[in-house]
């Protein structure tokens, strides 16, 4: 069965409940939660803030423990965004190349947060362009060192401009080294 059969939003949220920026579903408003103070939540296509120190009373303009908030759903990942990375990393992935679904599944999270991480910085304009060895600013500069076996194939480079890409070539690289095996034999040509 390929893993593509039972794949979710949630999976991935699973796998990265950090990422960033935050889910919009961690903060859409639920029923009878309790929320607190300058908390924020997102119901029915708006943002709100708590006002009071606690509450479970639902979200509104007319409510006064409650006060719209400026906001917008750009700022959140939504399982929308999700979708559309699983359908980038599709194009990309070979799930033959793992020994079980587990592993494919967790090779294919990594990959689908390594194009949903572009996504969100080409929508802000960082499209960073090639690999980011150094920075400095002033006095401070900053180095790092990417591996060799990464820089220097070009099936692997392109996923160094995230740590999502770079920690999935990492984990790819040995399904990609092939296996050699001998056995001894004869032909049955006469």
């Amino acid at each position: 069965m390929s893993i593509f059969e039972t794949l979710s939003t949630q999976q991935f949220k699973t796998q990265f409940p950090r990422f960033t920026p935050q889910y919009l579903s961690d903060i859409t408003y639920v029923a009878e939660k309790t929320y607190f103070k300058d908390g924020e939540v997102y119901y029915d296509g708006s943002f709100y803030i708590c006002l009071v120190e606690t509450t479970v009373s639902v979200p509104s303009p007319s409510n006064e423990k409650w006060k719209l908030y400026n906001d917008s759903v750009l700022n959140y990942t939504t399982d929308n965004d999700i979708e559309n990375a699983y359908a980038e990393a599709k194009v990309n992935f070979n799930e033959g190349l793992f020994p079980d679904d587990d592993t494919a599944l967790l090779m294919f999270l990594y990959l689908t947060a390594h194009y949903l991480t572009i996504d969100f910085k080409n929508a802000i304009g960082a499209n960073d362009i090639g690999i980011v060895t150094s920075k400095s600013v002033g006095s401070v500069s900053e180095g790092y060192t990417i591996p060799a076996y990464i820089l220097n194939n070009p099936a692997l480079s392109v996923y160094a401009n995230t740590g999502y890409g770079l920690k999935y070539a990492s984990l790819l690289y040995p399904y990609l080294i092939g296996n050699v095996m001998l056995f001894k034999g004869r032909t049955t040509i006469a």
